[in-house]
């Protein structure tokens, strides 16, 4: 039986108060407590659990107490998150494994539940302040409004990435984006997939670089080409970050630092050159700010692939993510269309799944 529209529609906007609670079951690691633990337990055995895995540290800084315990787990299991069994007996369900057993999905919930969620509960405030002025502009959108409001002046001045580098936030955030909160396969196996020719791609032989990932984190991407390939060298294989001290970055890749909104693309005539969500958290002018400079390092070989969510009904709550937190947005095959023309670019390949990240490819117009 369909429920009906008023009690769906109660169900939507609360939800809003549940997730407070996630970064309660992130910093406790409690899914992971009840994954490992398999089957139907108390809010009890799951404290006991959970207390047995850390260290008196941990408990002595972070105590955790039955109740809230209790809360936290009820609380999502209104979410579906886990299951609710009795009063205070929870079990885990297919979510709850997946979210143990993906190390990226606990990080993505917590930026999610963070930043995307202060983001939205000053988007009304700011476009009450501005009058209603829209499109947003980059590095003034109701992320930084919220810090102005908050009586944090510094911060409410820089862009996002900037704040949560300076409030210690980008580590997990990397972590987030590299795995994401679930896989739909590695980088080669995704674009074999869509029928795109990964091997004439990489085979050309005009520059000794192959791949330029920009904004590409610890370099994930880059593994699985390189495990796909094991032929390139690390030379090859470039992730750019506009900052340097990733710990996770695997030797098999080089990392090179770029600011894209400070200087030109230092690397010229790379075989590929790698977007993965990077232009929808930002703006239509950022993002071709940042095509423009691509260009002007492109050779008329070059490639350069986008990695993007479909702008269909799945990606809502993505596009209102990327409009809170940057002044961004998901894009349309004709939007992709409008953008390259007006920087000099033509799309020779192009697909947009229902779900997970389509593939846009461009090369410049010649």
């Amino acid at each position: 039986m369909t429920p009906p529209p008023g009690a769906l529609l109660a169900a939507k906007v609360t939800a809003a108060g549940a997730l407070g609670f996630i970064p309660v079951v992130v910093h406790f690691r409690l899914f992971e407590t009840l994954a490992k633990i398999g089957t139907a337990a108390s809010s009890t055995e799951i404290l006991e659990a959970n207390n047995i895995e850390r260290t008196e540290e941990e408990k002595a800084a972070s105590p955790l107490c039955l109740k809230l315990v209790e809360d936290t787990l009820f609380v999502l299991s209104g979410q579906g998150l886990v299951d609710l069994i009795s009063d205070n007996v929870f079990a885990p369900n297919a979510i709850t494994h997946h979210w143990a057993s993906q190390p990226s999905a606990p990080h993505g919930a917590l930026h999610f539940t963070t930043e995307v969620l202060l983001a939205s509960a000053f988007l009304m405030p700011k476009l009450q302040a501005t009058h209603f002025a829209y499109p947003l502009a980059d590095a003034d959108t109701p992320y930084q409004h919220a810090f102005s409001l908050l009586g944090e002046k510094s911060l409410a001045q820089q862009h996002t990435y900037s704040i949560m580098e300076e409030i210690g936030r980008m580590d997990s955030f990397n972590i987030f984006m590299d795995g994401k909160f679930g896989s739909f396969g590695t980088l080669p196996e995704r674009l074999q997939r869509f029928g795109y020719d990964l091997d004439a791609a990489i085979g050309g032989t005009e520059s000794d670089v192959v791949m330029v990932d920009i904004g590409g984190g610890t370099g994930a991407a880059l593994i699985e080409l390189k495990a796909a390939y094991p032929h390139l060298a690390a030379s090859s294989l470039v992730v750019q970050e506009f900052q340097t001290d990733l710990q996770t970055l695997d030797s098999g890749i080089t990392l090179q630092e770029w600011n894209f909104k400070t200087s030109p693309q230092p690397i010229r005539g790379a075989l590929i050159y790698s977007l993965t969500h990077i232009l929808h958290n930002n703006s239509d002018l950022e993002a071709l700010k940042l095509l423009k400079k691509l260009v002007d390092a492109m050779e008329p070989y070059s490639r350069l692939l986008i990695h993007e969510f479909s702008k269909n009904s799945n990606y809502g709550n993505m596009h209102g993510t990327m409009v809170g937190l940057y002044a961004g947005r998901l894009r349309s095959a004709e939007e992709w269309a409008a953008m390259a023309e007006v920087v000099g670019l033509k799309i020779t390949f192009e697909v947009y799944p229902e779900a997970g990240e389509g593939l846009i490819e461009m090369m410049k117009v010649t």
